[in-house]
């Protein structure tokens, strides 16, 4: 289904609520990022592990726990 008046594909047929997504750290899964530099090179940094990169994952609930889980199983591991 298009959206109208735009390009862009909707998938949600409006049966059920949309996703609410939030802004994850790729290597742990925390949300807890802030801008590093001020934001003016658009870097984030993860307060729990330390990554800093442009790249953030938009993720759901269920998504962020997954990343999370294979994150502090593979600390585990390094053990």
């Amino acid at each position: 289904m298009k959206d109208e008046g735009t390009n862009i594909e909707v998938f949600n047929d409006g049966t059920q609520p949309e996703e609410e997504l939030i802004e994850v750290c790729p290597i742990c899964g925390c949300a807890e990022l802030y801008y590093e530099a001020g934001g003016i090179e658009g870097l984030y940094h993860c307060k729990h592990c330390g990554y800093i990169g442009a790249f953030v994952i938009d993720a759901n609930k269920e998504m962020m726990e997954l990343i999370q889980k294979e994150y502090d199983a593979s600390a585990r591991d390094a053990e």
